[in-house]
């Protein structure tokens, strides 16, 4: 994609923004900006080293990936987060930059690190219909569960009063975050625990199976009814 929408602009604010190159996955410019500024980069013909690496990539018929670390933020908040992104990632005190954060930052799954497809998706997601549906699923609500855990998996693995007749035809559990299909998982062992009144729950561990299914992610939920507070629901092949 080349541009946002219309929609995704206007909600969008502020972001800090990096480039990848597809070919090594490395990261090679952080940027801030708002509107489309995370795609001005390969229209420019200036000869900055930044400049001569987008030209590099797209000459071997690779591509230069775009992800939003963070958006919604103010202009002043912008441009504190890509200063200390750029001072951190060219610093040369440490080798291994991977971290072994087991959550994910402060409020990530609505302003955490994303393309610019999803993005863009979750300002103008897709309604999921009915003859999307090509699976047992099994949908979670997490919007009070992510709050606690801050990591998806954990907010939608456990643990719900589940039919336990259903639960071996249930081929996929999806997360729904603000009406809105997140995450695909793949349940592998299902368990069960009582809670505090005597109630046996269920939860599973299984596998992210989202790049699996991109059908099911960043579509809008149209078959959750109003009013309705169950956070889990069934949503079978036909």
């Amino acid at each position: 994609m080349f541009e946002f929408s219309k929609a995704t602009i206007e909600n969008i604010g502020y972001y800090v923004y990096c480039l990848i190159d597809s070919r090594d996955k490395t990261i090679f410019y952080i940027g801030k900006g708002c509107g489309n500024r995370v795609f001005a980069h390969e229209l420019e013909m200036a000869e900055h080293e930044k400049n001569k690496r987008i030209s590099d990539i797209k000459s071997s018929g690779a591509q230069v990936e775009k992800y939003i670390i963070r958006h919604g933020l103010t202009e002043i908040e912008a441009f504190h987060l890509e200063a200390a992104l750029i001072d951190l990632f060219s610093s040369d005190v440490w080798e291994n930059r991977k971290l072994s954060n087991i959550m994910g930052g402060y409020h990530s799954l609505d302003n955490g690190m994303k393309s610019v497809a999803e993005i863009e998706a979750f300002y103008c997601a897709e309604d999921i219909t009915k003859e999307d549906i090509k699976h047992n699923i099994l949908v979670v609500n997490i919007n009070n569960t992510y709050k606690k855990a801050q990591n998806v998996y954990e907010a939608t693995r456990r643990s719900w009063l589940l039919n336990a007749n259903k639960i071996k035809n249930i081929e996929l559990v999806i997360s729904e975050y603000h009406n809105i299909f997140r995450a695909v998982y793949k349940p592998k062992i299902w368990t069960t625990e009582l809670d505090e009144k005597g109630r046996t729950r269920w939860l599973f561990e299984g596998d992210d199976v989202s790049k699996e299914y991109p059908q099911y992610v960043n579509k809008n939920n149209i078959f959750k009814k109003k009013g309705m507070s169950n956070p889990i629901y069934y949503l079978f092949k036909e």
